[in-house]
C-alpha cells in the first residue's frame, strides 16, 4: 500500500492536482480542482476508487468523506484540513500529509471552501456524497 501511495504522491507534478493508483495498479490523474476528479469518477463507476491509494494537493473534509464512500485504501494530501484529519481518523483511513490547516479556504480567499462547509457537521459518507451532489448542482445553476 505504501508503495502505491508513494506512486500517487509522485504523480502530483506540474498541473496534476489529483492522482490515484487503483487496486489493479493503474494510475489515474486529473488537473481538475477540488472534489471534481473524485465526483466524476464516482458518478461514472461507484467502485472505481475501491482499494485505491489517493493523492491530492488539497484535502478537506468533503474529499476525505468521498474517499470513505469510495472505499479508498489510503490518502496523501500536500495540505489537509483539521476537519479532513478528523474524518480520516473516524473512518479508519490511513492518511499522510505535509501541512495541516484549520480549514480549506475558498477560491476567492474570503472564507471556508463551500464543499467543506457543506459537510462540516456530516459524519456519514453516503449523506456527505448526497449533500455534495446537491451543492454542486446548486452552484452550477449560478
Amino acid at each position: 500500500m505504501k508503495q502505491r501511495l508513494e506512486q500517487a504522491k509522485d504523480a502530483l507534478q506540474g498541473e496534476i492536482t489529483f492522482a490515484a493508483v487503483l487496486a489493479d495498479g493503474s494510475l489515474v490523474t486529473s488537473e481538475k480542482k477540488g472534489i471534481a476528479p473524485m465526483m466524476a469518477m464516482l458518478q461514472q463507476d461507484m467502485d472505481s476508487l475501491r482499494g485505491a491509494c489517493v493523492a491530492d494537493r488539497v484535502i478537506g473534509r468533503a474529499a476525505a468523506l468521498l474517499m470513505e464512500k469510495a472505499g479508498a485504501a489510503a490518502a496523501y494530501g500536500a495540505v489537509i484540513s483539521s476537519h479532513a484529519r478528523e474524518a480520516f481518523q473516524e473512518n479508519g483511513i490511513p492518511f499522510f500529509f505535509d501541512r495541516e490547516v484549520e480549514y480549506i479556504i475558498n477560491r476567492s480567499r474570503t472564507g471556508m471552501c463551500p464543499m467543506e462547509e457543506t459537510v462540516l457537521e456530516i459524519k456519514d459518507a453516503e449523506a456527505a456524497y448526497t449533500a455534495l451532489r446537491e451543492k454542486l448542482a446548486e452552484l452550477a445553476k449560478g
